[in-house]
């Protein structure tokens, strides 16, 4: 039987509350954690570790992966919170540029938004996953993807400004340590706040059809977007047309249903036939009974 939920355990209040001032750290993160089966869930061990330590003295003997700390500092102010508090996988803020001793960064007074990776915080989902291993993952995994998709940056996904590493006091002398991700900050309303029906169809199709291009050439950087619901990840790596990696409408529109109210295949095959020739003998042959 696992214990009670990380949300009932005593923490101390969340400090990524508007208002919060900090420093950070540059840091260049590990390549990304291995994906295997069970690779976040907790162990026997690691359920005793919960019930023998605090939350704060779990996070001060568990330290994330290392990386390479940087030369460069800047200084943030929390403006406002996209998801933050307890119960999530991460703090996600709007900052306020403060200073900063790298000239590639943007100048003070600029808005960003801060994603903080803090397993004090995380959602374990009532002690079934352990949140130290799902936040090296997550963390690797996301840095290195914004650094293989650079060229792509500010054309379809934000800008990245680095990985950053924040050092949290816990009492006096000791302290605990949380990556952090930079990014630019992009004023408008999300997909899932949005109402398909406040957008007429032409923009709508418009919409997808981005979505579309952005995720394919996402996965010619051999990286591949989960949260699409692409099961399939043959030839990862390679441009793979859309006419076959999005030809089934039930499969791979589902993410985006509310979205789309037109026949899918007719408008896939005249949005995107001009990739009709990079497609290969044996790309056909695999996605044939797909």
């Amino acid at each position: 039987m696992f214990g009670p939920p990380s949300t009932e355990l005593p923490k101390p209040s969340s400090p990524y509350t508007p208002g919060w001032r900090f420093q950070a750290q540059s840091h260049a993160p590990l390549a990304p954690t291995p994906v295997v089966r069970e690779c976040c869930i907790s162990s026997k061990n690691e359920q005793e570790e919960k019930e023998q330590l605090s939350p704060v003295e779990r996070c001060v003997k568990r330290l994330p992966l290392p990386g390479n700390e940087g030369d460069d500092t800047i200084s943030l102010e929390v403006t406002g919170t996209l998801k933050a508090g307890d119960g999530h996988n991460s703090q996600v803020l709007t900052v306020e540029v403060l200073d900063s001793t790298s000239t590639s960064l943007p100048r003070k007074g600029t808005s960003l938004v801060a994603k903080i990776s803090d397993p004090l915080y995380f959602e374990d989902d009532e002690g079934y996953l352990d949140p130290f291993r799902c936040i090296d993952k997550y963390d690797t995994h996301e840095a290195n993807a914004y650094q293989a998709l650079r060229e792509l940056q500010g054309r379809g996904i934000p800008i990245y400004f680095g990985s950053y590493t924040l050092s949290l006091p816990v009492d006096e002398g000791r302290s605990r340590a949380v990556r952090m991700i930079l990014m630019e900050y992009v004023s408008g309303v999300t997909m899932a706040d949005a109402q398909p029906g406040d957008f007429s169809q032409g923009d709508r199709q418009t919409i997808m059809k981005d979505i579309v291009d952005l995720e394919s050439r996402v996965y010619e950087k051999n990286l591949w977007l989960a949260d699409f619901a692409l099961t399939l990840n043959y030839f990862l790596g390679e441009y793979i047309s859309p006419l076959l990696r999005w030809k089934n409408p039930r499969r791979k529109a589902s993410p985006f249903e509310d979205w789309v109210d037109w026949e899918w295949v007719p408008w896939l095959t005249a949005e995107f036939a001009h990739t009709v020739t990079s497609i290969t003998p044996e790309m056909r042959e695999r996605w044939a009974d797909i």
